[in-house]
């Protein structure tokens, strides 16, 4: 469950954003931050042609306590009225789910429904990740919010 209560997460938002008709596309490149000592934050811009939902961003949270448990969101708003359309935890266990799974946020009371996908790549359990996999697993994760990845994209590892 989550404590979310956005008054832009309507059913018809939501359902838009998460839809073909946002037009979702990610701007430039995505920039790494430095959180606290061990947590790096990614964030992603994303446009669509839902201008009541700006900003839109994609953000990838890392641990190097944990490097092999990201933890993605797509972000839609700004401040109290932001919310967070999807979610995923790789390897994260969630009851009852034992590892990945993926939130769906659902509109009014702010509740989540959680799911097993099968669209992300498997990240072993290790502390170190390979090269390419965050960005695996962050183009697999826009393709299921259906946001495309735009031509001046620039990827970064964390």
């Amino acid at each position: 469950m989550s404590r979310q209560v956005s008054h832009l997460m309507t059913a018809a938002n939501l359902g838009t954003l998460l839809s073909p008709l946002a037009e979702a596309v990610t701007v430039g490149g995505i920039t790494w931050v430095t959180k606290n000592q061990v947590v790096r934050e990614g964030v992603l811009r994303v446009d669509t042609v839902i201008r009541a939902l700006a900003p839109c961003r994609l953000r990838v949270t890392i641990s190097d306590l944990r490097p092999s448990e990201p933890a993605l969101q797509y972000l839609a708003g700004e401040g109290r009225s932001g919310f967070s359309a999807r979610r995923l935890c790789i390897n994260t266990p969630h009851r009852p789910f034992p590892g990945t799974h993926k939130h769906r946020s659902e509109p009014g009371g702010g509740e989540e429904a959680a799911y097993e996908p099968d669209d992300i790549p498997a990240v072993p359990l290790q502390p170190r990740v390979a090269p390419g996999t965050y960005r695996a697993i962050l183009e697999a994760f826009a393709a299921e919010c259906f946001i495309a990845i735009g031509d001046d994209f620039i990827w970064r590892e964390p």
